[in-house]
């Protein structure tokens, strides 16, 4: 099984704002556009997408899938992803266990230490807009899995973190 975790694109944090309702910055809409030209350019496709039911999950989403409208299948808005431990999202995963590829959008902390847990890597603060790739066992056996990439979006490039 392929799994693809990504972070939401930057969002400004406000007093005045509701969390749930956070849009994203500038930075955060150029990011996703640079990380969708990647996910086009190197063919991804998700045969279902997990996405929080946030406002910042869903404008990531959106944007990534307007420039790479071919790599999506299905998506399913949850809101058991919306600010998820990394025990969440992975159960959330564990139900979606049958399809081949699977991309989960979400938020901190949870994205980032599911992703330090798979890759092994002790960082716990991912930056936004971050995708990482893994394989593991469809058993969802978390000392089988194997990092491909993780990467994230700087200065309109996608630059590998590993």
């Amino acid at each position: 099984m392929k799994i693809f975790l990504l972070r939401h694109a930057e969002s400004p944090w406000s007093p005045h704002i509701d969390d749930y309702a956070r849009p994203l910055s500038d930075v955060g809409k150029t990011d996703a556009s640079t990380l969708a030209k990647y996910i086009d350019d190197n063919n991804f496709v998700f045969d279902n997408v997990l996405c929080s039911t946030s406002n910042r999950t869903r404008d990531t989403l959106s944007i990534i899938k307007e420039y790479a409208p071919h790599s999506f299948q299905d998506i399913d808005y949850l809101e058991d992803l919306y600010n998820a431990s990394k025990e969440t999202i992975l159960e959330v995963i564990n139900k979606y266990n049958r399809f081949q590829s699977l991309l989960a959008v979400g938020h901190n902390p949870g994205i980032s230490q599911l992703i330090s847990e798979l890759s092994g890597l002790e960082i716990t603060d991912y930056p936004p807009c971050v995708l990482a790739h893994f394989t593991i066992d469809n058993d969802m056996d978390i000392s089988s899995s194997q990092t491909l990439f993780i990467v994230k979006p700087e200065n309109k490039e996608v630059i590998h973190l590993l």
